[in-house]
Order: C-alpha cells, then sequence, then structure tokens
C-alpha cells in the first residue's frame, strides 16, 4: 500500500481559509486518531490498523509542520507589533506549536513502525496527549484568535498569507 500525503488545503487564495481548511482536517484526524488508538488497546494490531498508523504518520509527518510553518512564516509577521494582545497570544501559540511538536515526535515513533508496537496502552496514552494538546490549540485559535486577526487583515493580506503558503509549497 502506497501512503501519500494530501494537502488539506486546496485553495490559496485567501490564507485564513486555508488555514481553516487544516484546522477541519486535524479535528476529523485527531477523531479518527484516537479510535485507532483505542481500537489496538482492545483489539492488538491488525493488517488494516497497521496501514492506518502509517497513514496518520505520513499525513501528520507533514500537516503538522506546514501548518506551523503557515502561521509562523505567513501569518503572525503580518501581525507582531499591532498590539500587546497580538504578541501574547502569538507568543501562546507558538508555545503550542512547540508542544505539540513534541508530543507529535513521541507518538510518531510508534506510528511510523506499527510492526513494532507493543505497548497499546502507552500508544493510547500518547495519541490522547498529542490529540488534546492539538485540539485545544485549534480550539484557541479559532476561539480567541481567529476573530481578531479576520478583523484586521484586509483582503489582499489575506492574499499575501496565501500566496506565502503557496510558496512554502513550492506551488
Amino acid at each position: 500500500m502506497e501512503f501519500k500525503y494530501t494537502d488539506p488545503a486546496t485553495d490559496f487564495s485567501d490564507g485564513l481559509m486555508a488555514l481553516k481548511a487544516y484546522h477541519e482536517d486535524f479535528l476529523t484526524r485527531g477523531n479518527a486518531l484516537l479510535q485507532l488508538a483505542f481500537e489496538l488497546k482492545a483489539k492488538g494490531m491488525k493488517e488494516q490498523c497497521a496501514n492506518q498508523c502509517m497513514a496518520a504518520f505520513c499525513h501528520y509527518e507533514h500537516a503538522n509542520h506546514l501548518h506551523h510553518q503557515d502561521e509562523e512564516q505567513a501569518l503572525f509577521p503580518l501581525l507582531v507589533g499591532k498590539s500587546v494582545l497580538f504578541d501574547g497570544m502569538i507568543e501562546r501559540l507558538m508555545l503550542d506549536h512547540e508542544e505539540i511538536e513534541a508530543a507529535w515526535l513521541a507518538l510518531a515513533e510508534q506510528l511510523k513502525q506499527p510492526e513494532l508496537i507493543t505497548d497499546f496502552e502507552a500508544l493510547q496514552k500518547k495519541a490522547v496527549e498529542f490529540e488534546k494538546m492539538q485540539r485545544e490549540h485549534l480550539t484557541r485559535e479559532d476561539e480567541d484568535f481567529s476573530p481578531l486577526v479576520k478583523a484586521e487583515l484586509t483582503t489582499k493580506q489575506r492574499a499575501e498569507v496565501g500566496a506565502k503558503m503557496a510558496e512554502l509549497r513550492h506551488i
């Protein structure tokens, strides 16, 4: 079976909409990741589950890094220095990125080699921790940060964010 990354964003004409596509994808995939972890703990490793582990690894390995790059290199530079509120929020979100990346590294070590997973309870704990961090971060962005960003950025700036995101993907 071939595992290939498919970018959740297909249109980069509006960077905020592309970021939203990532958020929706992360929420859906987070649910699937948790279901997989609970199934593995209950039933052990089967070929279908091994394939799901590899597919999750391949997707998150690219998506997390790209999404964080999108925010840190395309969006945040337009907002830094606009206000103390934006600066504080960006600092918190950057810390989240570091924590999410660390949690991902711990989980990725297992998902990328499903045949070596023997402690399904430990895998489940790592998946729950990673997904919880990811979901809390997305909630913080969607409920607190994004409404302010939408009010702050012009249509032209939103297009610039999207263009930078496309550039990061060599599109």
